[in-house]
């Protein structure tokens, strides 16, 4: 089993808007930069997986904003993999506001890999062996049903049935 990253930022006063708080479209920002972050962390630069020929794209994003962030306090952004499956993988991240550990915004995220002729592509087990340190069952996932301010917690499992070892196992059939 592997456990999330975390990535650390300060926020810029350019990147805050006229109410004093961070614009909504830097998160998109924040989110993207902790992933790509997370995959060097593992050895999987976005350089590296193209010298091999493949690419990875968002498919899908999905923000919820909670509460808003303001010029010069740090941010904590916490990134893992729920899910990998052929093509595309499964993310779930979470910002908080350091000090209080006040939820500032969670998203999930859909990333395809694909050739560099962009057809979607299964995978190639060295990824998966790389990806599966940022794979975390049992950890807890952002949930939009509970407290904001808080950030509520539910438990889930990497895969229905066998884990990791059980994801590969179906990822590699």
């Amino acid at each position: 089993m592997g456990e999330p990253a975390l990535w650390r930022l300060k926020v810029r006063h350019y990147e805050v808007d006229s109410y004093g708080h961070v614009n909504h479209a830097n998160y998109a920002h924040y989110f993207e930069t902790a992933r790509i972050e997370a995959l060097e962390a593992v050895g999987l630069s976005l350089g590296e997986m193209q010298r091999q020929g493949y690419l990875i794209f968002a498919a899908d994003l999905s923000i919820k904003y909670r509460a808003p962030a303001r010029a010069g306090e740090t941010l904590e952004i916490i990134t893992y993999i729920r899910e990998i499956r052929g093509a595309r993988s499964l993310w779930v991240q979470e910002i908080r506001e350091a000090g209080s550990q006040r939820v500032v915004a969670t998203a999930e995220v859909t990333g395809a890999l694909m050739t560099d002729a962009a057809r979607p592509v299964r995978a190639p087990q060295t990824f998966i062996e790389k990806l599966s340190a940022l794979c975390v069952a049992d950890a807890p996932v952002p949930r939009a049903t509970q407290d904001p301010e808080t950030g509520g917690w539910r438990r889930w499992c990497l895969c229905r049935s066998g884990g990791v070892a059980g994801a590969l196992r179906r990822m590699v059939a």
